[in-house]
């Protein structure tokens, strides 16, 4: 539970409209209070021989405890009516009075808890998004997201419910707990000792249910992290499903995992279900021993009147109405508590040393890449691999080079340059930009100078103008629309009815692959970056685009550095230094015409996936 209650804290930055709350919880248990005093001066006047509601008053007012605390102040009873029916529908007036007093401090209270709680939600989901927004690349990549992304929105949506119960009707419970509870010992103290005979057992059945209910909870709400992961990758991949009649498989499939899911809330159901009731049984055998021991004390050699054992049976039966939502409250505070748990694990991710984290104010800003690029005896294996995906890799660039990398597919040409912007980080060796490591700077200077353009592309919701953009969000239309025209995306963007401001669905729905693909290189020309990375830039672009994509692109690596993963040997041939990857290993760098004389693996390449038998 201390996870639970560390977030819960949270609720302290919102101290004004915690104390307006709490007054109103306070002021709404005066008045019920004062509503429950007022039911008992009527068993007075019922039980009380013909008195009438003046006299009763008069005598409670006279009384020496009363005079002590707020005077002599008998003269007030002369207010009420003499005749008994005129009294007694003055003090109905005043109990209806309370009630309505009581509710519009009920609703004051609970408006400020539930603004209290959908603040303090929305905080830790900010929290949590930060953390994984600024999370290890390589540690998302190796665990993905699905089970990060149902903490953040599920788990916080029940935290929020436990949030609700705790300050829900919980203040004004205990407070009516308490109140009974003392005015009760007050008047009669054995029996109201009696009464929390059970107490103990009450909280011992409490602390056994929420137990079993965190773990159960806990267990469901990973189950449903799987489920929303399978519905994350049907719904992306629905042509390869549709096109591959695996409709019944995936159908299949998600209903495992759900069953899975029902399986756990099941199990927590169980003990939720049985909670309130066995609660509800000590509560009762509680209350009739009570009642045994009051019929002994009136029928028995005591001979204590019933009408002021009665009294004290009403509170002690107020106090146990007041403490039966225990059960439904405990429930629900372990079902938070178990999403807590799995909320402050999203926010123990280890986060990369960005500058916006503590440690990395220090570190100072990279110059912008001028001189060179240098790999030095660079080693790298994935989390949990059995041998490393790159090792050995030793060579260097010089500033405004073009630099292709190929080799088979699995031989470690994306980790490579994932390796430059530091999304991973090597286990051995060091990248240097002009002789100065990349991991003694700031990560953001770093990354500032690059711009990446990778084979999946990725456009968010947004306006074409926004993606264009995306990292240069203070760029003017005219600076987009040279980007645009620079990249052959201004042909396709201008007809459109909107033009730079038209809607994008999710992932770009909407744009051909293509025209996807252009936007992401004027999203990389607006960088205007020192050094460029191409992953396969031009995999998802006609032939005919290619080549309008390749005159922007040499356009482009003027004066910068640029480092090229392609498939297509009209993006690798004009460049400067090709570097022949197989295995992790480089095994060649040279120019076309001399890797094609003497590396083996090169004319393999060009001849197959490079797509020129005849170069070979």
């Amino acid at each position: 539970m201390k996870e639970f209650w560390r977030f819960a804290r949270q609720m302290l930055h919102y101290r004004r409209l915690l104390i307006i709350g709490g007054m109103a919880a306070l002021f709404d248990a005066m008045c019920a209070f004062s509503g429950f005093g007022i039911v008992m001066l009527l068993l007075d006047q019922i039980f009380g021989k013909g008195k009438n509601m003046r006299q009763i008053v008069e005598e409670k007012l006279a009384d020496s405890q009363v005079v002590g605390l707020i005077g002599d102040r008998t003269e007030w009873a002369q207010l009420i009516p003499a005749n008994q029916f005129h009294g007694l529908a003055m003090v109905l007036v005043v109990v209806v009075s309370f009630v309505v007093l009581g509710a519009a401090m009920r609703f004051l209270y609970q408006a400020a808890a539930l603004t209290i709680v959908l603040r303090t939600i929305m905080r830790i989901r900010k929290v949590a998004f930060q953390r994984l927004i600024h999370a290890s690349y390589e540690l998302l990549q190796a665990e993905g997201t699905a089970d990060i992304l149902s903490r953040i929105s599920r788990d916080s949506h029940l935290l929020s419910r436990g949030f609700n119960a705790l300050l829900g009707r919980t203040v004004r419970d205990v407070l009516m707990l308490t109140v009974f509870l003392s005015l009760a010992f007050i008047s009669h103290w054995k029996l109201t000792l009696t009464f929390l005979f059970v107490a103990p057992l009450i909280l011992t059945c409490l602390r056994i249910f929420g137990r079993k209910i965190r773990k159960a909870s806990r267990r469901a709400m990973r189950a449903y992290g799987w489920m929303l992961s399978a519905l994350q990758e049907s719904t992306k991949a629905m042509a390869v499903v549709k096109v591959h009649n695996a409709e019944g498989y995936e159908r299949r499939r998600f209903n495992t995992i759900n069953r899975q899911v029902l399986k756990q809330e099941m199990k927590a159901r169980i003990v939720r279900a049985i909670s309130s009731p066995v609660i509800d049984l000590i509560a009762i055998v509680g209350i009739c021993i009570v009642c045994l021991v009051m019929g002994w004390m009136v029928y028995g050699p005591v001979g204590v009147e019933p009408p002021a054992l009665l009294k004290v049976g009403m509170m002690l039966a107020a106090a146990g109405a007041a403490m039966r939502p225990l059960a439904t409250l405990n429930n629900t505070l372990n079902e938070s508590a178990a999403a807590a748990i799995r909320i402050d694990e999203v926010l123990q991710l280890p986060v990369e040393a960005n500058t916006r984290q503590r440690d990395a104010f220090a570190r100072p800003v990279l110059p912008r890449h001028r001189q060179s690029v240098c790999f030095e005896n660079i080693a790298y294996a994935y989390p949990n691999a059995h041998r490393d995906a790159i090792q050995q890799v030793n060579f260097e660039v010089q500033f405004g080079q073009s630099v292709a990398i190929v080799g088979p597919n699995g031989s470690g040409k994306s980790t490579l340059l994932n390796l430059l912007p530091r999304l991973i980080d090597p286990k051995q060796g060091r990248i240097t930009i002009d002789g100065i490591d990349i991991t003694a700077g700031s990560l953001r200077s770093l990354r500032k100078q690059m711009a990446m353009v990778t084979q999946q592309t990725a456009l968010f919701e947004g306006t074409i103008s926004d993606n264009i953009a995306y990292g240069r969000r203070h760029s003017g239309l005219s600076q987009i629309e040279t980007a645009a025209r620079a990249a052959y995306a201004h042909e396709f963007i201008e007809p459109l009815p909107l033009g730079y401001h038209t809607k994008l669905g999710e992932m770009g729905t909407g744009l051909s692959g293509g025209q996807q693909q252009r936007i992401c290189i004027a999203r990389a020309i607006l960088r205007d970056p020192a050094i460029l990375i191409l992953d396969e830039a031009t995999s998802q672009i006609d032939a005919d685009s290619e080549a309008k994509i390749n005159q922007a692109l040499r356009a482009l690596r003027r004066g910068r550095t640029t480092f090229i993963i392609a498939h297509r040997l009209s993006t690798v041939i004009n460049s400067e230094l090709i570097i022949v990857m197989n295995d992790g290993h480089i095994i060649d760098m040279g120019q076309h015409d001399n890797l094609l004389q003497r590396c083996d693996v090169y004319q393999t390449l060009t001849r197959t996936q490079l797509g020129d038998g005849r170069a070979a």
